[in-house]
């Protein structure tokens, strides 16, 4: 299945590139996806998943065609 990904630099998926469609398993969850992209399951809770536009959890079922967008919240002051 295939869906187009999005991800903020600052995760530095080095096999992956910024923007592209990538082909997944159907029925991968977000959180399968992160795992997939080589992101260790620990640091998955701090990671930001949408879906067109929409905020998702990790159990959230990718579809054919989706626009999956991670970011990674950074704070400062």
């Amino acid at each position: 299945m295939s869906i187009t990904l999005e991800h903020s630099p600052i995760l530095k998926l080095k096999e992956t590139a910024q923007t592209g469609r990538i082909e997944v398993p159907a029925g991968t969850t977000a959180g399968e996806l992160l795992a997939l992209l080589g992101i260790p399951s620990d640091h998955h809770r701090y990671i930001l998943v949408y879906a067109n536009g929409r905020k998702q959890g990790l159990g959230y079922v990718l579809r054919q065609g989706d626009a999956v967008q991670l970011f990674l919240p950074i704070g400062g002051g």
